[in-house]
């Protein structure tokens, strides 16, 4: 009974594992989606409506965890470039995304041709690695299913 018990406990961490693994690959892809989605809309509206940054990161904040974060620290007193980079280290990506992400920061002190391409250049890159994430996320998930799951059912074998 014990043994059995154990099994199901072994078994039972290697889908959590799993299910783990890939709740972190979906946030990030979620991320990456938000993000250059944001960054789109972003140079849209200072192209085309000339929207202050501080309105219109309270309009992107609603969603997207970065540009609300970014919202309360330029209302906190931070410098715009400071606080991009900032948070853009905190992000949940891999770092070269965070990188580009991170650049896009020096962009938002020219003027309005120079703040558009650098946002969108960054969210072209972001579209990229999604894309990317995307292209390899099926195989990456069967991969990644037999592994915790051959794993567990080892342990369980050696168990009983």
């Amino acid at each position: 009974m014990v043994r059995i018990l154990g099994g199901l406990l072994v078994a039972g961490a290697a889908l959590g594992g799993w299910l783990r693994q890939r709740a972190e690959r979906r946030r990030r892809m979620d991320t990456l989606w938000a993000l250059s989605s944001g960054l789109s809309r972003m140079a849209e509206a200072v192209r085309l409506e000339r929207t202050p940054l501080p309105r219109l990161l309270e309009r992107l904040g609603r969603e997207s965890d970065f540009f609300r974060r970014l919202g309360r620290a330029l209302a906190a007193g931070e410098g715009a470039e400071a606080a991009w980079r900032r948070l853009a280290q905190d992000l949940p990506l891999p770092p070269e995304d965070r990188e580009a992400l991170a650049e896009a920061a020096s962009g938002l002190s020219g003027d309005e041709a120079q703040v558009c391409r650098t946002l969108t250049a960054a969210a072209e890159r972001l579209e990229r690695s999604l894309e990317a994430e995307r292209a390899a996320s099926m195989e990456r998930e069967k991969r990644s299913a037999a592994l915790w799951l051959s794993a567990g059912a080892l342990l369980v074998i050696l168990l009983i």
